[in-house]
């Protein structure tokens, strides 16, 4: 996604692409929303869903991994924009780790993308 005219990018962290299927649900409710994460960084994601998701609400993001069991994260909206040309949206949730153990898997997870695209590019 492009730089948009008077947007600041604020990111303070690397991001990674990659294409793994998540569920998003809103804290306080049993509604869930069917996502795609796109790149992830140590400070969130990014999801592309065909929902409008409300700003500053809190989320609770289950993310489906190939090779091990989901991750789930809490996380914050921080935008949500349509994405032009397609019923898309692409929203963007900074992570809330509520644990120094769910701060740990979050960094493990981010790592071992990072890890996994590394050796891709060299293998």
């Amino acid at each position: 996604m492009g730089q948009k005219e008077g947007f600041k990018d604020l990111r303070q962290h690397a991001r990674f692409e990659l294409l793994e299927y998540a569920i998003v649900r809103e804290k306080d409710s049993d509604s869930t929303v069917r996502s795609v994460v796109i790149d992830v960084s140590l400070g969130g994601l990014q999801v592309r869903s065909k929902h409008e998701f409300n700003l500053s609400s809190s989320y609770t993001l289950q993310i489906g991994r190939a090779d091990s069991d989901p991750l789930e994260v809490d996380a914050e909206a921080r935008y949500c924009v349509p994405i032009e040309d397609s019923d898309l949206f692409a929203t963007g949730f900074r992570c809330l780790p509520t644990s120094s153990e769910d701060r740990m898997k979050w960094v493990d997870y981010v790592h071992s993308i990072f890890q996994s695209q590394g050796e891709h590019l060299v293998g």
